[in-house]
């Protein structure tokens, strides 16, 4: 990690930011080459972030032991810097063909709705990814429909509701980025942690759009992801799957309160909660992406082992009926 310090690049900057506030661990270059990591009946993949590095690193780190990569993009940053470079793209579309994975798109995670003019530029800097984005033909664009102005409504009324006008210009502008898609449902709209979950309805009723469930998003708030999960089956195309890590701290007022950290390891939650989840996955032959959404090696074996106990677990209950 010293290392990446020592030069200035902002792809290497914003993946060192992200392991320093999600992860404990060591630097993945010590773990030794792995074979693929699978899940029966699924096909499974997992973040550009396993290896704390730049994009082209972090890619081949993935590829090698995931058959579908989550190319996460943090931020764009001044003119597109820190997105990667073509010439970084040629080098991922290459590893991809020579692992024979496969990968996905997230969007940048600062798009913000809240003005028509937010919206207008969201649909420019989303045209450029996925003009930029083109060699590597992912399958999927997930994107974030978020508003600072709504955040967290779910626990805390906004001083404003959002407006029909705010509805109307994020559905041309979702329908904009839609259409410099080979297919308008390759882009997936994700439920977000601090929103109910039908928060999204009104642009996805009647559009061709697709879903990205992250169910991790729905532990945090405490909700039941089951009864999501078999409304929007027929739209899903990603899933999000990641654990919680409850830790002590002190809120605004000095009192001492629990937090619940997301993006971890599956081993920490109940095994319940993992075959409510999984088992209907099997049962109803899911087949799109389901994302093992982590961000250090350590997280991803130990959720990629809970997974294969749920599969037992799920073949023994088929093995007695």
């Amino acid at each position: 990690m010293a290392a990446l310090l020592k030069v200035p690049s902002a792809p290497c900057f914003l993946y060192s930011a992200l392991c320093n506030h999600f992860c404990t661990a060591s630097s993945s270059s010590k773990v030794p080459s792995l074979n693929k990591y699978r899940i029966p009946r699924l096909r499974t993949g997992s973040t550009s972030y396993l290896l704390h590095d730049s994009y082209v690193p972090a890619v081949r780190f993935t590829a090698e032991r995931c058959d579908d990569v989550s190319l996460l993009l943090l931020e764009t940053g001044p003119d597109m810097s820190w997105l990667p470079s073509p010439k970084e793209v040629a080098e991922m579309a290459a590893i991809l063909d020579g692992e024979g994975a496969t990968i996905h798109v997230h969007m940048p995670t600062d798009f913000f709705f809240d003005t028509k003019a937010d919206a207008k530029k969201i649909v420019s800097k989303a045209r450029h990814i996925i003009d930029l984005t083109a060699p590597l033909a992912p399958h999927s664009f997930v994107i974030h429909v978020d508003f600072l102005s709504q955040r967290d409504c779910l626990t805390k009324p906004p001083a404003k509701a959002i407006s029909q006008e705010q509805v109307l210009y994020t559905r041309d502008a979702l329908t904009d980025i839609a259409s410099y898609l080979p297919s308008p449902d390759m882009l997936c709209v994700e439920n977000l942690e601090g929103y109910p979950v039908s928060f999204w309805d009104c642009w996805l009723e009647e559009s061709p759009f697709s879903r990205c469930l992250d169910i991790g998003h729905i532990w945090k708030d405490c909700g039941d992801p089951i009864p999501v999960l078999s409304d929007w089956e027929s739209r899903l195309r990603v899933i999000h799957l990641h654990g919680l890590k409850k830790t002590e701290g002190v809120d605004a007022s000095g009192h001492s309160a629990v937090y619940c950290r997301d993006h971890k390891s599956l081993v920490l939650m109940p095994e319940k909660d993992i075959d409510l989840v999984m088992h209907p996955l099997w049962e109803q032959g899911f087949e799109g992406t389901l994302v093992l959404e982590v961000f250090s090696t350590e997280d991803f074996l130990s959720s990629h082992a809970t997974l294969l106990s749920s599969w037992d677990r799920y073949c023994s209950r088929k093995e007695a009926s």
